[in-house]
């Protein structure tokens, strides 16, 4: 199942946007006030949601000013991956986040709603950065 954020404009340019999305450590303030216990360096993304548990991810894949994938890395509950769309809009740019989510229908009940708000929460604070 997908879960797809709307796009969200962005005053730097594909660049700057892109090199700030593509370090992990820049990840915090786009991260809703539930992850805590964050750590981070440029390839990898650890942190702690509450009353949901650990995460742990890594990048997998960056196309230069395009595409950032990151994976889970350890146990988690279920399979997913974390795609970060980023296009030109001159002079400005656009990103999007999407997850791709592997849900039996339990979790899918369970957790459409909390991934649906993460993606859209992350969207709109790369607007307010």
């Amino acid at each position: 199942m997908i879960f797809k954020s709307n796009w969200a404009k962005n005053k730097k340019s594909v660049e700057k946007l892109f090199s700030f999305i593509g370090n992990m450590n820049n990840m915090p303030p786009i991260l809703p006030e539930q992850v805590v216990d964050i750590t981070a360096n440029n390839d990898n993304l650890e942190f702690t949601i509450q009353g949901m548990g650990k995460v742990a991810l890594q990048v997998k894949e960056r196309e230069p000013n395009k595409f950032i994938q990151l994976i889970p890395k350890g146990k988690v509950p279920f399979q997913f991956v974390l795609n970060i769309h980023i296009k030109n809009n001159e002079p400005n740019s656009e990103c999007c986040f999407e997850i791709d989510a592997d849900l039996n229908p339990l979790m899918q009940m369970m957790a459409s709603r909390p991934l649906q708000n993460l993606v859209n929460m992350m969207a709109s604070k790369v607007e307010n950065l």
